[in-house]
């Protein structure tokens, strides 16, 4: 209402020409916890005269007649994509540890609830559990008719369940629909009695209605079917796959993952090499692998990869492609087997220094040497290897030999980084080393991530709210989608126009938090976006101790072409590598803390990497 400062949810029974008020008392009485009012994220009404309400609090059965509450029922999981009813069932997506279910209620009620399998995921294949996981890059929504047909659309497509006790028919594969659009959003899903079904779409504040009819007599169109395999689930790829599928219907992108984009298992990536070299060397090798998290070089040494010379080489000529990244991938023989789509970078924020003396490992020793205050606060040994030798673990190689020269000279920088930041021995599990939250209060240095103009508006807002300064450290980029053509694809044509049209500005100009685009004016592009009404808030700690509320808000256009400035600036991969990085957190310890000569500690190094780097 005008004049309130918080919103609040109210209800209202249409009669006739007119409208009642009959907004339930509860909706208008603040939780005594967070403050904020009922907030309702879906409403089913019924024919047995109920509503049947959902909100971030619990599911209330309520009174069609004059709103008050007649079950309530606290909320005990989460239920994504709202609520839906044929007028005597409810139907709900119930999201648990073991993935989701629909969940049916008969009259809205829990008691006798029947969940009903899931259509997507192992279950469309008739071998899982019937639940599918919450996350990943679509939306899910649903539609009942009064006979009790079920309908439901996400990422994987449009499906039908005339009977609970049935079986799901898929109707369209998600490719086929903008539910397979990453950055599209269903805010709407109807199906009517005619067949038709209806989807209303959202996308950077604009909607879009979509009408679909089945046609069972349709021929699917699809003369080639190209396997893209990645570890990880990555919304750049199924969008990328949607649209050249749009452009080129006899054409099908099979995306296989290992993991999907919200996982917290460990990955395994021994069981992920043993897998992908089995299928590499046989008749199911993928045409296409995203070479994140493997070794690039392993393979294009092995003759598995083919030269992307002919497609990325023109692309930079003609400036359509950020050279500085893409250029990074050039190996001495002047070919190149791999080309990013996205890219990160780590930016170096901080008070109290000027971003000359953040800007690279010896810069920042150099400016530490001479400080009086724990800039980044204490660092455990690990911690201390893990935030710098991805800058220099390329550096200390040389000819399969540890580079002894090198070593010591970042083994001296590291140990006057650490006298400032001051290195224990271990952190209590529930506590983190500071980071870009505490600049606020204890920090006056942090390291954070970035990927994406989206993604730094908290680092730039905290950059503003202190006061300080950024930069990219060490001019390096955090590169991610590395895509690299199997050379024994049988469509290799296909794969290289596939890959050349996910370099294109039709696919890099998706905003997201899951990297900087490759492509120049997808670059600009996302650079001169109007942001202003974007903001967001956390709770931090200040620096007298208490918690205060961070609004973080959009940024100036200067700051967004300052970024776009500093991402043509970076000029080389961060590298990273299990075993060195193992080796320097078990020989560091003795160094940092004084007791073990630098000469000692190389030597330690040396004889523990030996083996390792000669194969």
């Amino acid at each position: 209402a005008e004049g309130e400062e918080d919103f609040k949810t109210r209800l209202w029974k249409g009669e006739g020409d007119t409208a009642r008020e009959i907004t339930p008392e509860k909706w208008g009485v603040p939780d005594e916890e967070t403050g904020s009012y009922e907030m309702v994220t879906g409403m089913a009404a019924l024919s047995n005269g109920t509503l049947m309400v959902l909100s971030y609090s619990g599911v209330d059965i309520l009174s069609a007649e004059d709103g008050s509450i007649l079950e309530q029922e606290p909320l005990t999981t989460f239920y994504e994509g709202g609520i839906t009813t044929n007028g005597e069932n409810t139907y709900l997506c119930s999201s648990e540890e073991s993935g989701g279910q629909i969940e049916m209620r008969k009259d809205g009620k829990k008691d006798g609830a029947v969940m009903i399998p899931y259509p997507f995921g192992d279950a469309a294949e008739g071998t899982g559990s019937g639940t599918f996981t919450i996350g990943g890059t679509g939306s899910l929504a649903l539609s009942a008719l009064k006979d009790g047909t079920l309908y439901a659309g996400s990422e994987d497509g449009i499906f039908r369940l005339p009977d609970p006790q049935g079986q799901w028919e898929q109707l369209a594969p998600g490719m086929e629909t903008d539910f397979g659009m990453s950055n599209y959003y269903c805010i709407g899903f109807a199906a009517l009695e005619d067949g038709s079904i209806y989807a209303l779409f959202q996308s950077d504040g604009e909607t879009k209605l979509n009408r679909y009819e089945y046609d069972p007599d349709a021929v699917s169109e699809v003369r080639e079917v190209l396997k893209l395999y990645t570890v990880y689930e990555n919304p750049l790829l199924k969008q990328a796959a949607t649209l050249y599928h749009k452009a080129h219907p006899d054409v099908l992108i099979d995306i296989q993952y290992t993991y999907p984009m919200y996982t917290y298992e460990t990955p395994d990536y021994d069981g992920v090499y043993q897998e992908l070299n089995t299928r590499l060397m046989g008749d199911d090798a993928p045409d296409i692998v995203v070479m994140d998290h493997l070794n690039m070089d392993s393979y294009s040494a092995k003759g598995l990869l083919t030269d992307l010379n002919d497609i990325v080489k023109p692309l930079e000529d003609s400036g359509e492609l950020l050279s500085n990244i893409t250029g990074a991938y050039v190996g001495e023989d002047g070919k190149r087997y791999v080309v990013p789509l996205l890219f990160a970078f780590n930016m170096a924020l901080g008070r109290d220094i000027v971003p000359e003396n953040m800007c690279s490992i010896q810069a920042l020793a150099d400016f530490l040497a001479q400080a009086d205050f724990s800039y980044l606060g204490p660092q455990t040994v690990a911690e201390l290897v893990d935030k710098f030798y991805p800058y220099f673990c390329d550096a200390i190689v040389s000819d399969k030999q540890l580079d002894r020269d090198a070593m010591g000279q970042y083994l001296e920088y590291l140990k006057t980084i650490g006298d400032n930041c001051g290195i224990i021995a271990s952190r209590p599990e529930d506590e983190l080393a500071f980071g870009m939250w505490e600049l606020a209060a204890e920090a006056k240095l942090a390291f954070q991530e970035v990927g994406g103009f989206m993604d730094c508006m908290f680092p730039m807002s905290m950059v503003d709210y202190i006061k300080g300064e950024y930069t990219a450290f060490e001019r390096r980029f955090i590169p991610s989608m590395q895509m690299g053509i199997c050379s024994k694809s049988q469509y290799l044509d296909t794969a290289k126009d596939f890959l050349q049209f996910a370099l294109s500005e039709q696919v890099q100009d998706m905003d997201s938090y899951k990297g900087f685009p490759v492509n120049s004016a997808s670059l600009e592009k996302l650079a001169a976006k109007d942001r202003s009404d974007f903001m967001t808030s956390t709770m931090i700690m200040s620096d007298s101790g208490g918690y205060i509320e961070f609004d973080s808000k959009a940024y100036p256009q200067e700051t967004a072409e300052q970024l776009s400035a500093l991402c043509k600036t970076l000029d080389k991969p961060v590298r990273e590598d299990a075993k060195i990085r193992e080796v320097l957190i078990d020989c560091l310890g003795p160094y940092l803390d004084g007791t073990q000569s630098k000469e000692d500690t190389v030597q330690k190094i040396e004889d523990a990497l030996k083996m390792y780097l000669a194969e």
